[in-house]
């Protein structure tokens, strides 16, 4: 499994990485770049070694396992995050 698998296992699984994903999305398409190396930056802070590159090539990784999480249908709608805590 490659590092940037691993790091989309993480992320599907942890909902404060999901949201600081969003927020880096979010940023990054208000001022029309930067998604690629603020998630590469995001994963490494993880310990996980993924490429700018890599997050451009792995884009359309969402439902690559099947059915769509919620995040994942999150992202792909482009609708905020709700928080699910009380």
């Amino acid at each position: 499994m490659t590092d940037f698998d691993s790091f989309r296992n993480a992320v599907l699984e942890d909902d404060d990485l999901q949201e600081r994903v969003i927020s880096i999305i979010n940023t990054a398409t208000a001022n029309g770049s930067g998604m690629g190396d603020g998630i590469a930056t995001l994963a490494k802070t993880h310990g996980f070694t993924i490429t700018s590159d890599e997050v451009y090539a792995h884009a359309d990784f969402l439902g690559q396992d099947g059915d769509l999480t919620d995040f994942e249908l999150e992202m792909i709608s482009g609708g905020g995050r709700r928080s699910s805590r009380c």
